[in-house]
């Protein structure tokens, strides 16, 4: 998987998505296998991701290493892979269980999840990641989350699998 760091300001849109990819110059990408140049389009699914308009359909991108021969999914920094809602909703969430606000009213402000969703971010957050950033003194509302996750723990913020992920931060 490679994610594409997008400012946190920028929509989760398909019309964006779309945009970064056709400005994306593919050979600067590298794949987590260490090899850069080597990757081309392979193929797209569908993918749904919950935001504050409903439920949105992107087609996400693959590429496929021909050094390696593995294919990864090109993903947003905006965007948690392996879940429908967005990095900005997951922050969200997060901050309003730790501040101890009561769910009744973050859902409330909150149309794209229902209490099933709260429950089970609140709980794969204290499961896989609150240790983890208190034991590198990483802050859920500093401006790094996303850089520092991927530095500390090769992944983005709320990624469960450990599947290998890498950073691409020369989006524009």
């Amino acid at each position: 998987m490679i994610t594409l760091y997008v400012e946190e300001n920028n929509p989760v849109t398909p019309t964006f998505y779309n945009s970064i990819l056709n400005n994306l110059q593919f050979h600067q990408l590298k794949c987590p296998c260490g090899q850069s140049g080597h990757l081309s389009i392979h193929g797209y699914y569908n993918r749904y991701v919950k935001t504050e308009d409903g439920k949105v359909l992107f087609r996400i991108c693959r590429v496929k290493c021909k050094q390696c021969g593995c294919t990864h999914s090109l993903l947003l920094s905006s965007m948690v892979p392996y879940s429908q809602i967005s990095f900005k909703e997951h922050l969200q969430i997060i901050t309003a269980y730790e501040k101890g606000t009561p769910s009744s009213i973050t859902l409330s402000q909150a149309m794209s999840f229902d209490e099933s969703n709260f429950r089970y971010i609140i709980r794969m957050y204290l499961k896989h990641w609150k240790q983890r950033l208190i034991s590198e003194r990483i802050s859920i509302n500093g401006e790094c989350l996303i850089n520092s996750c991927f530095q500390h723990f090769k992944r983005q913020f709320m990624q469960i699998k450990s599947m290998p992920n890498i950073l691409f931060s020369n989006t524009t």
